[in-house]
């Protein structure tokens, strides 16, 4: 069966919940920072990602933060997180995009390279939450 991969909006909150691993935050839909796009077998969701337009202080408008990328291991190696990243980038408007991720997920590291994308070396801070 062919994947196809669109934006998800308002209105599709049961897609994100049966891509969620927990309690999904639904509400995202209904912001337009906030692009959520889904890849599908048929009717079954088997991958998302999604990323925010951050507003920038100066240069081009806003950035493009990858927040999260994943598929279904049934649908792996297929070409379906390349085909998620192309939509995502397509969805913002030609912005500027950047994506974390640990060294050592060769999966991932392996598809941003294959995007295009330019590996840096940064250090990331966690900061605790105030509650």
């Amino acid at each position: 069966m062919q994947t196809t991969v669109r934006r998800l909006h308002a209105g599709d909150e049961e897609v994100v919940r049966r891509l969620a691993e927990d309690v999904p935050q639904t509400a995202l839909l209904a912001d337009q920072r906030t692009i959520f796009v889904a890849a599908f077998s048929g009717d079954e969701p088997v991958g998302f990602a999604f990323g925010y337009l951050l507003p920038r202080r100066h240069g081009k408008p806003s950035m493009l933060f990858v927040y999260e990328l994943d598929v279904v291991e049934s649908h792996r190696r297929r070409g379906v997180a390349t085909r998620l990243m192309q939509e995502l980038f397509a969805h913002a408007g030609g912005a500027e995009a950047f994506v974390l991720t640990e060294p050592d997920n060769v999966a991932a590291n392996a598809t941003y390279a294959k995007l295009g994308g330019e590996r840096s070396e940064v250090v990331m801070w966690d900061f605790p939450s105030a509650e």
